[in-house]
């Protein structure tokens, strides 16, 4: 029998074909089902190719309430591409909420939203929906219910002070800051919210830093710059700030309680960087009354004066017409 011996180690190269076919077929279609899970991934990801955008309430302050509740229902913001066109509302994931505007001031704030949207936007506007729970509590702690005007029932649009432009992997932090003094109206006893609100990035402009002594004693401070004017309480330490400025003079002015023995005392402040600017002296003294002259205490000195003087006047006269007597006899 004729034994067939073929080429030497042939069937074994065939096997060992067969087996690194296989194995490259596998591994492609490996590559090929992990690419359309990626794709699919990046697909439901909102993540892939965005920024985080987070939206922050703060607020300026008020003399004359206690607290002011905020109810709000929803916020969305105007964006467009980078170029300014094709602009849209985009509504933002966010579950309504009531926020005591009177106790984030000084850089304080609460945070509506942080989500992600996607890279190459720019935020041009922000538009805030409110609801019906609005109200405040008095220093004489009465309660009273905000009506909404007509005008603002359908939300209240802002434009930002600088736009935001959304970038890949990066946080991107929207400011509104509401302007509590300015946002309450009262027509024939009753109270209307009309919200006087800014917007801006975070890290827009300056932000005054300044501390005031003894803070116990001073009832507000006041910084001025047309068109703003901004309020704000000190802190128990006396530091008091204001965000989202821009550069140039400032008017300062810090009001004293007026029950107590320190008066009022104003200056001009520059903003000339952007950061934080810091106020000095540290901190800011208030003056005592009691070295100021009272303007009801020196009208009562000079006429004091005056009467003194009559009185001389009188006894010189009498005394000349006693002499006159004398040569006359």
């Amino acid at each position: 029998m004729q034994r067939e011996t073929g080429i030497p180690g042939y069937a074994w190269l065939q096997g060992a074909a067969w087996v690194k076919r296989e194995k490259w077929t596998s591994r492609v279609l490996l590559v090929a089902l992990s690419i359309l899970l990626l794709g699919a991934c990046e697909g439901n990801d909102p993540s892939v190719n965005a920024g985080r955008l987070r939206v922050k309430l703060t607020d300026g302050s008020d003399f004359t309430i206690k607290e002011l509740y905020l109810h709000v229902r929803g916020v969305s913001i105007f964006a467009t591409d980078s170029v300014g066109a094709d602009g849209e509302w985009v509504n933002l994931e966010y579950d309504g909420g009531e926020y005591n505007l009177l106790t984030l001031f000084n850089g304080k704030n609460v945070m509506l939203v942080d989500q992600y949207f996607p890279a190459g936007k720019e935020i041009r506007k922000v538009r805030l929906l409110l609801g019906n729970k609005n109200r405040i509590l008095t220093n004489t702690a009465k309660d009273y219910p905000l009506q909404m005007p007509s005008e603002i029932i359908e939300g209240i649009e802002v434009d930002l002070m600088e736009p935001i432009l959304m970038k890949p992997n990066i946080i991107s932090s929207l400011i509104i800051d509401v302007n509590a003094a300015h946002s309450v109206r009262e027509r024939d006893g009753n109270y209307f919210i009309h919200p006087n609100v800014r917007a801006f990035p975070e890290m827009y402009g300056s932000t005054l830093r300044g501390y005031v002594n003894p803070a116990e004693f001073t009832a507000g401070i006041v910084i001025i710059k047309d068109p703003d004017t901004l309020i704000t309480l000190p802190e128990r330490d006396g530091m008091f700030s204001f965000a989202g400025l821009t550069k140039g003079e400032w008017e300062v002015y810090l009001f004293s309680h007026p029950a107590s023995l320190y008066a009022d005392t104003a200056f001009i402040w520059n903003v000339d960087t952007t950061g934080v600017v810091d106020i000095t002296p540290k901190p800011i003294r208030l003056p005592q009354r009691s070295l100021i002259p009272d303007e009801g205490e020196g009208e009562g000195d000079g006429e004091g004066e005056g009467e003194g003087e009559g009185e001389g006047e009188g006894e010189g006269e009498g005394e000349g017409e006693g002499e006159g007597e004398g040569e006359g006899e």
